[in-house]
């Protein structure tokens, strides 16, 4: 089991990409995952910032403990 996020954005000045990885390269990699019968959960948040959990702790609790739910299940 892998609990991450990657921030992720646009340069506003040259147009390229800003962050851990393009929205692309998230999609490529659960592809992977899953395809190698990972169980692979997403959520994205493409308004969040990086430290979501210390600016908006409420937001990040809710996805968190709705993600959390998921493993008793």
């Amino acid at each position: 089991m892998l609990l991450t996020h990657h921030t992720r954005g646009i340069d506003p000045d040259t147009g390229g990409p800003l962050g851990a990885l393009s929205d692309e390269q998230a999609a490529r990699a659960r592809r992977l995952m899953e395809s190698a019968g990972v169980k692979v959960d997403y959520e994205s948040v493409p308004d969040a910032l990086h430290m979501m959990h210390q600016f908006d702790p409420p937001r990040y609790v809710k996805i968190f403990t709705q993600w959390a739910a998921t493993l008793a299940a």
